[in-house]
């Protein structure tokens, strides 16, 4: 009889890199994740974000196991997350390898102290109320505590293939 292999032995045979270009087949929108942590600033770019349920009303996103933002979120703390528009593509560059994020931006601080970026088109703030260990990653879940849509028109900056996009509509 024949033995099934084992979750490693299957993970080993998968290629990381062509998993990641098929993971990047899936276009998503782009955020940016802000937190205020005892008076300091974090902001992070996360194309890994997603509504988790209206009843109660929950959200979850992804983010690097290494992140230093992962001591801004312990449970019970809040973040926001920041939908970014399509003119937003430099700000979206400058929190996903920038310094001095917030002194570049306009923001004003939102329910528990989590930046707003001001130009973007809705923010969500959340309490953190989960973290999930998920594989070199962390799941972070939280609950909606506060909600803004910042403006009607404009469309999301879209991420495809490794690269940011604007979005066109369906005709």
């Amino acid at each position: 009889m024949a033995q099934q292999a084992t979750a490693a032995e299957r993970d080993a045979l998968i290629d990381q890199r062509q998993l990641r270009a098929i993971f990047g087949r899936f276009a998503t929108g782009v955020t940016v994740i802000t937190a205020n942590y005892s008076g300091e600033l974090f902001g992070v770019t996360v194309n890994s974000f997603t509504s988790l349920s209206l009843d109660p009303p929950l959200v979850l996103f992804c983010l690097h196991d290494r992140s230093s933002f992962r001591a801004a979120l312990d449970v019970g703390s809040s973040f926001t997350v920041n939908i970014l528009s399509e003119e937003q593509r430099g700000i979206a560059g400058l929190f996903a390898s920038g310094v001095d994020r917030f002194l570049k931006v306009n923001s004003l601080p939102g329910l528990g102290g989590s930046p707003v970026l001001t130009n973007s088109l809705a923010y969500i703030t959340c309490e953190v109320t989960q973290q999930l260990p998920g594989g070199d990653h962390v799941i972070i879940v939280g609950r909606v505590i506060d909600t803004g849509l910042l403006r009607r028109q404009g469309r999301p900056l879209g991420f495809f293939a490794g690269a940011m996009h604007k979005l066109k509509p369906y005709q």
